[in-house]
């Protein structure tokens, strides 16, 4: 069965990547900051993502050329998905020249197949992080998991600097070499919206005032419902709704809560592309409990989705 796998071309050296894929700063760097790492073969690194977290035995470093994990424990706190389907697979991250003076970098999760409840939720999640790892090796600042109390992570060392808080508003961009009236036409019809985003919006419409409403399609994330209520639209420029971010807990009513504020605009850019800009807004009235967890999966989910709609705009 298909397993998770990826290449992507860097621009920075083998050694560069190496480091990062092999020292407790460079995963730190990329990943998550509430990493703790060995740094030699036969050691352990442990990966803490708030309340989820991964142990890998370190079975292979060959310096510039390929970095090897097998996990050895796991706790993954999603309803519906068992919290050790990761225990027992394999990461190989292997590198190789490019031929001038970057890297190909190949990356296989061995034992992560659609067969698993966290399929699509995890090989969304390794879309999000190899993106920060390559920002992080070409421009030396990642997009790592920030804890809401560094201080307080279980594995953080005493003295480490206190890292940024979650603030009031994520804002991500992308240029999507397709016209406007294509891009217009997957972010404005409530369909073929569901389909690259992944709702099922069947009979549903996007129109100022109204509420579209349907469940997430994604394996794992069936229990959660999409539900967005349409604030305004300005023809080929700007699409605004309201929604709950991060709504995972079916027990939880979330119609008490503040929604935020999502705001897509359109440009023109050259070549006939377009550039695409989200905007979520007003989280500090989300609950505090829960305001840095949502902040944290929506700052990973947009990156997802924005890549989500350059794909469906360009090729489909």
């Amino acid at each position: 069965m298909t397993h998770y796998r990826r290449q992507i071309d860097l621009a920075a050296s083998p050694a560069t990547v190496y480091a990062a894929l092999s020292t407790q700063d460079g995963l730190r760097g990329w990943w998550t900051q509430t990493c703790d790492a060995d740094e030699t073969q036969g050691g352990r690194a442990t990966f803490r993502f708030g309340p989820h977290h991964k142990t890998m035995r370190i079975d292979r470093l060959d310096p510039g050329r390929e970095v090897q994990w097998t996990c050895v424990g796991a706790h993954l706190e999603v309803p519906g998905m068992a919290p050790d389907e990761w225990v027992g697979t394999t990461i190989a991250w292997r590198l190789a020249p490019d031929g001038h003076t970057g890297t190909q970098l190949d990356i296989e999760h061995v034992g992560l197949t659609p067969a698993l409840a966290c399929w699509e939720l995890c090989r969304t999640g390794w879309d999000q992080f190899i993106g920060s790892l390559q920002s992080y090796v070409e421009q030396g600042k990642g997009q790592p998991f920030v804890p809401a109390d560094p201080c307080a992570a279980t594995a953080q060392q005493a003295g480490e600097p206190q890292a940024a808080q979650a603030s009031d508003r994520i804002e991500r961009s992308i240029v999507i070499a397709a016209r406007r009236a294509r891009v217009w036409h997957l972010l404005t019809d409530a369909e073929a919206f569901g389909r690259w985003f992944g709702a099922d919006l069947s009979g549903q419409a996007f129109a100022p005032g109204q509420v579209a409403r349907g469940p997430i399609t994604m394996a794992g994330l069936t229990h959660i419902v999409f539900e967005v209520k349409v604030a305004r639209i300005e023809p080929q420029h700007l699409v605004q709704w309201h929604w709950h971010p991060a709504p995972v807990d079916a027990g939880v009513d979330y119609s008490k809560e503040e929604p935020t504020l999502v705001t897509w605009t359109l440009q023109d850019a050259p070549d006939g592309a377009t550039l695409v800009k989200v905007v979520e807004s007003g989280f500090d009235k989300v609950p505090p409990q829960r305001r840095f967890e949502a902040f944290r999966m929506n700052s990973r989910g947009w990156d997802a989705q924005l890549d989500n709609i350059r794909r469906h705009a360009e090729t489909s």
